[in-house]
């Protein structure tokens, strides 16, 4: 009887060897998931969008890139040329050697650099123009020049 005592607690501890034993054919841990692609949304114009002339695109980096085309509106004239600005990017541009000739009418922009501004007229047979915005009261043209916003002292 004492042969079958000892091995009792031989028997226990190989069994409780072989519980606490980790599984030798370990299952793979389950492979980690891919999210799935962001996407972008792209959101089309409005259909009753305006579209709103006398503001470029956008300005050249580092540049000026706020321009208030309602107090740029107005009348800039010299002795021989008028032009009036209209806050929807239209213009109208009366000459002295246009006197038997229709006024030019067009659309103008603000260039990139935000201290120009581009006259495109109408007609096509007419070159477009630009001035330099010296200040809010007076252009200059390349030739010298200079418009004056009427009303403004100088």
């Amino acid at each position: 009887m004492r042969k079958s005592l000892q091995l009792v607690p031989f028997v226990a501890v190989i069994a409780l060897a072989a519980c606490s034993r980790a599984p030798t054919d370990a299952t793979p841990a389950a492979p980690a998931t891919v999210a799935a692609p962001a996407t972008v949304a792209i959101v089309a114009p409005a259909a009753n969008a305006t579209v709103t002339h006398g503001v470029a695109e956008s300005a050249a980096p580092g540049e000026h890139t706020t321009f208030d085309a309602k107090a740029f509106a107005g009348e800039f004239a010299n002795a021989n040329t008028s032009i009036t600005f209209t806050a929807d990017g239209m213009y109208t541009m009366t000459n002295e050697s246009f006197a038997a000739k229709e006024p030019s009418t067009g659309t103008w922009t603000l260039e990139p650099d935000a201290r120009h501004i581009r006259l495109d007229p109408d007609s096509k047979s007419e070159e477009d123009r630009v001035f330099a915005v010296a200040s809010n009261d007076e252009l200059r043209s390349g030739d010298d020049v200079v418009l004056r916003r009427n009303g403004a002292t100088r």
